[in-house]
């Protein structure tokens, strides 16, 4: 009897009073954990950010900026795999790498994030896997694309910043058009041998093609095929090119004009650079290359022994029709999300929307009729 009448409590005894405690005291745990984990995850972004914070150019507040902003970077290659680095480093909250290409052992030379083991993957997607294990705090997107017309204003919109890290210059005159047109900042950057040049470009200022009025003639300029490049050179522009970066997401004046460096001298220059008020881009509104006039959908890859073929029309059916027709005459597969062809010389990367790439050739017609023989027109 003594034992039952232990184990009966009124609503007003003191047993129930207890259990209301328990449960008061299990909410106050609960509360006090998710504050502890809170407070932790202050302090761990706090001291993964500690050095940068301390500088007066950025500071906590800065830190925050940084942490909201948007970076869009096109290219994945030598520059953009440096830039890339910075950006994640510094906890920009927001990183987009677009790229069109595969790795190439030649890559590796002087593009950072990639390994032995990545040859024939795309960029973009290893560049994001790395990323992520550099800092799960912020969003990393690696974006498998050819950068053209139909679609370059998707890319940029929302930016904070664009940084250029292309390897051609059709690609350069579209991004300005499409950064002027939607008044979104963007860095222009270039390597190639021993110099390098930066310049930021943000609105209402002089555009890139203030500085270069025409789009280059084939062979113009010197390419990383015809010249080479040495493998510090990408690390010095993008550390310039991504500071400039940092002071437009900032809210900082960025450096005017065109910085001009030659690594093999120690020289670093800056040219005053001046709007055109007769522009074609920032003077007139004239957006010819959003409008495809002058842009090339057949182009030879820098660095690369290699031509890539952007169609007209979107591939017919998906990558695994292709691949069980091209099975019949040679080696195909799949691998993240592209498809890798070979047959007696012949070798081709054809992603989702029917962009090739054929590597072997930089012959423009050669490429053309390959590509017209095995994926069609």
């Amino acid at each position: 009897m003594a034992l039952a009448h232990q184990g009966s409590c009124s609503v007003s005894s003191p047993c129930q009073i207890n259990i209301f405690n328990v449960e008061s005291l299990c909410r106050l745990w609960v509360l006090k954990a998710i504050y502890t984990v809170s407070a932790y995850s202050a302090i761990v972004k706090e001291n993964r950010y500690s050095r940068q914070i301390l500088l007066p150019e950025i500071g906590s507040e800065g830190q925050k900026k940084l942490g909201k902003a948007r970076a869009v970077v096109i290219g994945c290659g030598a520059l953009g795999t440096h830039a890339l680095s910075f950006l994640v480093r510094a906890g920009v909250g927001q990183v987009v790498v677009i790229d069109r290409d595969i790795i190439d052992i030649s890559n590796l030379q002087r593009q950072a994030l990639f390994t032995e083991a990545d040859v024939g993957r795309p960029k973009a997607k290893v560049a994001e896997e790395r990323l992520r294990l550099v800092n799960s705090d912020i969003e990393i997107w690696g974006v498998v694309a050819d950068v053209n017309y139909t679609n370059v204003q998707k890319f940029v919109r929302g930016a904070s910043v664009v940084l250029d890290a292309t390897d051609n210059m059709d690609t350069r005159f579209l991004v300005n058009d499409a950064c002027v047109k939607n008044r979104i900042p963007w860095v222009y950057a270039g390597a190639v041998g021993v110099t390098g040049m930066v310049m930021a470009i943000v609105p209402g200022g002089p555009c890139m093609r203030c500085v270069f009025p025409q789009l280059p003639q084939p062979g113009e300029l010197p390419t990383c095929d015809t010249v080479g490049i040495i493998n510090t050179l990408p690390s010095a522009v993008a550390s310039i090119e991504t500071t400039e970066a940092f002071k437009i997401m900032l809210g900082k004046e960025h450096s005017n004009g065109l910085f001009v460096l030659d690594l093999w001298q120690g020289e670093l220059q800056r040219i005053k650079v001046k709007r055109n008020p007769e522009c074609e881009t920032c003077g007139k509104g004239d957006f010819e290359f959003l409008q495809a006039r002058k842009r090339k959908l057949v182009v030879s890859m820098c660095g690369r022994n290699a031509v890539q073929i952007v169609p007209t029309k979107e591939l017919k059916g998906d990558l695994k029709d292709l691949k069980d027709t091209l099975s019949r005459q040679g080696e195909a597969s799949i691998v993240d999300g592209v498809l890798k062809f070979k047959k007696r010389g012949v070798e081709l990367t054809v992603f989702p929307d029917g962009r090739t790439i054929i590597s072997g050739t930089t012959d423009l017609a050669k490429a053309k009729t390959i590509f017209s023989q095995y994926v069609g027109d």
